[in-house]
């Protein structure tokens, strides 16, 4: 049988420490086989690692928000160039820019900058995050051709088609998540109707953009609804494109 995977969980959130084997034994019982920890804070860093190792079903991506970067130092550099050398490291992440919150726009591309490198040393995708930066991101993601080198996923994605095509012949996959089941939510659809399916994960962004693994289902099961197909091919195809990008 075909198991969910959920491409952007912060299941090491401190608000989850205590439910987090209820959490991740309700995610096993949904059929979600595999989720995807990013990185906030570099201080937490190491615990994110020992996490993934004690639990087959979670791996690693870490990396510095954006709204952390003032934390970013050539200490950080070496210490997350280290990371990506470890088993079920499999992407570099949570890195982008945030033009809502965070420290000066300046400082977050310097922190991002240098982390994309590190996530080109070590031949790893990274998980982008976009908020009121999306032109900028773009500039630098083009300019230092990211997406041909080593892929990477646009987080949270809640943007129009035209912008989803974009990052997908950049070579950037869309990670849809809990925005797809907002009755707000009206350019999303069409993405995600009218992107290829090989552009497609799926993601809950546990515990911001949902309060339990469970979400992934449904956003799943909204997926399936829009494209008019079965619920078992949204669950292989996004499986797929998900094992494809991060090779485990």
């Amino acid at each position: 049988m075909q198991l969910l995977i959920d491409t952007h969980a912060h299941i090491d959130a401190p608000e989850l420490a205590g439910g987090r084997p209820e959490l991740l034994a309700d995610a096993a019982r949904a059929g979600i086989g595999r989720l995807i920890v990013p990185g906030v804070r570099s201080a937490d860093w190491q615990a994110l690692l020992q996490l993934v190792r004690q639990q087959d079903a979670l791996y690693a991506a870490p990396g510095l928000h954006p709204i952390y970067a003032e934390q970013w130092s050539e200490a950080a550099a070496e210490e997350l160039h280290e990371l990506t050398r470890q088993p079920k490291v499999v992407a570099v992440g949570e890195i982008g820019l945030d033009g809502a919150v965070g420290p000066a726009l300046e400082l977050q591309e310097h922190a991002m900058r240098e982390q994309l490198q590190i996530a080109l040393q070590a031949n790893l995708p990274v998980l982008l995050h976009a908020r009121k930066a999306t032109g900028r991101l773009l500039e630098i993601l083009r300019e230092m051709e990211i997406g041909r080198r080593i892929g990477g996923v646009w987080h949270g994605f809640s943007g129009s088609l035209e912008v989803g095509q974009v990052l997908w012949r950049l070579g950037f996959k869309i990670g849809v998540g809990p925005i797809l089941l907002r009755p707000s939510a009206r350019k999303l659809p069409q993405a995600v109707v009218e992107l290829p399916q090989e552009a497609l994960l799926l993601e809950t962004d546990l515990p911001d953009m949902a309060e339990r693994p469970e979400a992934l289902v449904a956003v799943a099961e909204r997926v399936a609804e829009l494209r008019g197909c079965p619920l078992e091919e949204v669950v292989s195809f996004t499986g797929e494109n998900a094992r494809d990008l991060f090779h485990f």
